[in-house]
């Protein structure tokens, strides 16, 4: 018995105090619970550092329990310490085969590799590899000391007056000045979107800055009484809180001298801050755009108005605001540049179908100053808005950014504009660097989120989506694309559950049911659907275009879909009807488009009938559906519109389904996969419409294809 050597001696006390057992036994745990607190700091959007947390407890809670094994065991008597062994118990434990002595090392083993993975997966890994994605996200948050100087922020101007009109003044001078700011290249000026949200703030400058992501605030007040302006503005390093240049101006109140003040505080602050200033950019700084202060009051009257516009009533008064200033001063570029943006907004948006007066509204702007960044913006806006040509617009768009290069309303015009064109690695470092300069907007961070979902970058999108719900909990549309990213995309159906049950950014009416029926339908839970779609009004009877990637029905597709679902063929063919006849007639409304069809009207209407016909299934039906699906996707797929397509590839997909064209489903859904696209495992896992392909040997390999270009 003394033979025995002292490795065997020290392994034979492992097995005997049950140490493997118990490495076996923590490592699997700890990796499971793990696994279990990345998908619930997904759910319920915990800060990163619940996830860290839980792992290093793991980590640490490892060589506790090895030492409590050792010294304790556990007897009839309760826990007791562990007596030391006799050689004899050793050398039983050293002759036992093979076969009884390796199992429990080799499990001890796995522990240790599984609680070894999870760590790194989480401490080292991280919980993303889009680090760099969301790296300009991030950065809206940094130390005042590490942010560059010339990265500057302009406070909004306290109004010192008190009155409607003093206030109107300070914004307009506020709004002014950016743009000013924005012609010298040197300055990383952050855009009025993230700036307004500080208005009447009296928090630190350094908090701010912090916030902003800015080495230089610049802040004033402005009083406005008996024709005069007086104005006390001064640029202060935040990390210091020095002044680096002040000024007090009290002038008459005229537009020669407003622009005057604005020229001369863009060069004081591009001197201070040592921003190369060209002799071009100088001249173009405190340039006159107009001499009528009531045009110049009516034109910043018409960008407030923008910037809230959202229903027809609104945006229809901020034309009316715009014309008003061309009216008084038919030279004011400005004014005419935001007329054009907002008349052809109108078109976009399918209020006017008339793209006559943004025409005539650009040809003003053209003749006044043709080479300038305003014409250039609104020729690029006039294309991509009132006529869709995407082309036309982006070559209009990159000469206005050059003009004018830290404009952040340019650049992300520009980079939703290359994500149509499906040049998808220039957009998202075009709306990266939009980001970065208003890192507050969360138009600017839900569409980034979008363009990442579909470029498959799930961990980035679905942060974005948060940080968008944080800055923009009453939003109408951030809860729906979220929650149909979660559903669709990443077959996460819990946490979808959560986003709608929270509410956050479901304000539109209707919005959260209709998100609802989908999850009751992805459940399989048909009767709660079809009760959730009778309760709705006012749904679309064709899709509706515009920057989304809505999975929608009309109310009678809903109800056809789920009846089928459900086994009730008479209910699913009465709604299906009903479905056929409103496509009908939207695409009688709609004509063939010439020379292209300009936003997916003709297309909706064609893949609303397409889908319709082949819920109804009449015999008959299904060759006139496919017809009028692939119709819409020749008319408006991927190489017309890299974004919108989307919601017509889904249809296709759903049409080829339901008419048992089963080759066609799957080879459509394989190039789903290979390109930028919403499609994805919830569609691919959970929707029961394709439970018969999933008896197909080729559906494993499209859940492996879309597994593999995941990046969490």
């Amino acid at each position: 018995m003394s033979e025995l050597h002292g490795y065997q001696r020290f392994f034979a006390e492992l097995k005997r105090r049950r140490v493997f057992r118990v490495a076996a036994v923590y490592g699997a745990t700890a990796f499971v619970v793990v696994q279990a607190a990345d998908v619930l700091q997904e759910a319920l959007l915990l800060p990163g550092a619940f996830l860290t947390g839980v792992a290093v407890l793991a980590l640490l809670g490892f060589p506790i329990a090895i030492v409590l094994a050792w010294a304790y065991e556990r007897t009839a008597e309760g826990v007791v310490r562990t007596e030391e062994a006799t050689t004899e118990e050793l050398a039983d434990i050293v002759a036992q085969p093979a076969a009884r002595r390796w199992p429990s090392g080799l499990l001890a083993l796995v522990g240790i590799v599984a609680l070894a993975a999870a760590a790194w997966l989480t401490l080292v890994r991280g919980p993303s590899a889009d680090g760099d994605i969301a790296a300009p996200v991030a950065d809206a948050t940094v130390d005042a000391a590490e942010a560059p100087d010339q990265a500057v922020a302009v406070l909004p101007f306290a109004d010192l007056a008190g009155t409607d009109e003093s206030r109107a003044f300070a914004l307009g001078l506020h709004d002014d000045l950016m743009t000013q700011l924005t012609q010298v290249p040197d300055l990383k000026v952050t855009s009025r979107t993230s700036v307004m949200a500080y208005e009447g703030e009296t928090r630190p400058v350094a908090e701010i800055a912090r916030e902003l992501g800015v080495g230089s605030i610049v802040e004033g007040g402005v009083r406005t009484s008996g024709g005069r302006v007086r104005l006390n503005i001064q640029l202060i390093d935040p990390a210091t809180d020095d002044h680096l240049w002040a000024r007090t101006f009290d002038e008459e109140l005229t537009a020669e001298n407003v622009f005057e003040i604005q020229g001369e505080i863009a060069r004081a602050v591009a001197t201070a801050l040592e921003a190369e200033l060209s002799q071009e950019a100088d001249a173009a700084l405190g340039t006159v755009l107009t001499e009528n202060i009531e045009a110049w009051n009516a034109y910043h009257e018409g960008k407030l108005l923008q910037e809230r516009s959202n229903e027809p009533e609104s945006e229809r008064a901020t034309v009316a605001a715009f014309e008003r200033a061309v009216e008084l001063d038919p030279e004011f570029v400005a004014a005419w540049a935001g007329l054009v943006r907002n008349q052809a907004w109108l078109i976009r948006r399918g209020l006017e179908s008339d793209t006559m007066p943004a025409r005539r509204s650009l040809d003003a702007i053209q003749a006044l100053d043709p080479n300038g960044a305003d014409a250039l913006y609104a020729e690029a806006v006039y294309q991509y808005y009132a006529r869709a040509d995407f082309e036309s617009a982006l070559a209009a768009i990159q000469a206005a950014r050059r003009a004018r290069p830290g404009d952040p309303e340019i650049l992300q015009n520009e980079g939703w504009v290359l994500r149509r064109l499906g040049r998808w690695d220039e957009a998202m470092v075009v709306i990266d660097r939009a980001i970065q300069l208003d890192p507050r907007n969360s138009t600017l961070l839900w569409n980034q989120a979008l363009n990442n979902y579909r470029l498959r970058r799930f961990g980035a999108g679905s942060r974005q989506l948060s940080m968008a719900l944080e800055l923009d909990p009453g939003g109408p549309i951030v809860g729906a694309f979220f929650t149909e990213l979660k559903l669709f995309s990443e077959g996460d159906s819990a946490t979808a559950r959560l986003l709608v049950e929270a509410g956050r950014g479901l304000d539109a009416e209707g919005q959260g049911e209709a998100l609802e029926y989908w999850l009751a339908y992805m459940a399989r839970d048909y009767d709660r659907a079809i009760e959730l779609a009778r309760g709705l009004t006012g749904e679309p009877t064709v899709v509706l275009t515009s920057s989304t990637v809505r999975r929608t029905h009309s109310r009678a597709m809903r109800l056809a879909l789920a009846y089928r679902m459900a086994g009730d063929g008479e209910a699913a063919r009465l709604w299906a009807d009903t479905a056929v006849a409103e496509a009908r007639a939207a695409l009688a409304e709609r004509p063939e488009p010439v020379p292209w069809d300009r936003f997916g009207a003709a297309a909706s209407a064609h893949a609303y009938l397409g889908t319709s016909l082949a819920l109804r299934g009449e015999p008959g039906d299904a060759e006139e559906a496919v017809r009028h699906a692939e119709e819409a996707v020749r008319l408006y797929g991927y190489d017309r519109d890299s974004q919108d397509s989307d919601t017509f590839d889904w249809l296709l997909v759903r049409t080829y389904v339901l008419t048992d064209r089963t080759d066609e489903a799957l080879a459509f859904m394989d190039e789903l996969l290979s390109r930028p696209s919403v499609f994805g495992l919830g569609d691919l896992k959970l929707d029961p419409l394709y439970d018969e392909l999933r008896e197909d040997p080729r559906w494993e390999d499209l859940i492996q294809q879309a597994e593999a270009q995941i990046e969490w």
